[in-house]
């Protein structure tokens, strides 16, 4: 299946109803390869996507949310946002120069605003997660609805305060078609408010 952008975002809808359908590697695959591809600050990919099957570790996810869509989805992904300076492997991409570079703009950020900056490169992932997923003919229902500690604890990151949850997603063959739910059309602001 392949859609254009605008039809990747025309058709998406949360959803929260999936086929007991497994997702073929070479699709998943694809959905992460290109969510991944996300722009971020630098290039420093201060964003890592956890891609949980297991079904203990969907267990625990929905322990942490209340919220049967990740039992029921094939697969959850975590968006998790990264708040330390600088990458460890960093300069494998960036290089020496752009490194320093990125620590040197970094190196005097507050924690909350390395978490805004991880926070941010993390949901350009999501975004890109949703569009990529959809492309290949998948549902997704990203959510908020959970509790970051219990979602951290599930996926091996309990007490790492250099990572924070961005988006929770379940993904699958849809098992509904939800309508659209509507726009508010006074969401666009030219210039200034």
């Amino acid at each position: 299946m392949t859609l254009t952008v605008t039809e990747a975002i025309s058709n998406r809808r949360a959803t929260r109803k999936y086929k007991n359908q497994a997702i073929p590697v070479e699709v998943l695959n694809r959905v992460v390869d290109n969510a991944l591809e996300a722009p971020s600050a630098f290039n420093a990919q201060m964003r890592d996507l956890v891609v949980i099957q297991d079904e203990a570790v969907k267990q625990a996810i929905f322990d942490a949310s209340g919220q049967q869509q990740f039992l029921d989805a094939p697969v959850v992904f975590v968006v998790v946002g990264r708040s330390e300076v600088v990458p460890e492997d960093a300069e494998e991409v960036l290089g020496a120069e752009l490194t320093e570079k990125v620590r040197g703009f970094n190196g005097s950020a507050s924690a909350a605003k390395l978490r805004e900056i991880g926070i941010r490169d993390a949901m350009l992932v999501a975004g890109f997660l949703l569009l990529a997923a959809q492309e290949q003919g998948l549902a997704t229902s990203p959510t908020t609805g959970w509790n970051e500690e219990g979602v951290k604890k599930a996926i091996g990151l309990e007490g790492r305060g250099d990572r924070s949850i961005a988006l929770v997603v379940a993904a699958g063959y849809a098992d509904e078609e939800p309508v659209h739910p509507g726009r508010a059309e006074n969401r666009r602001v030219d210039n200034h408010y």
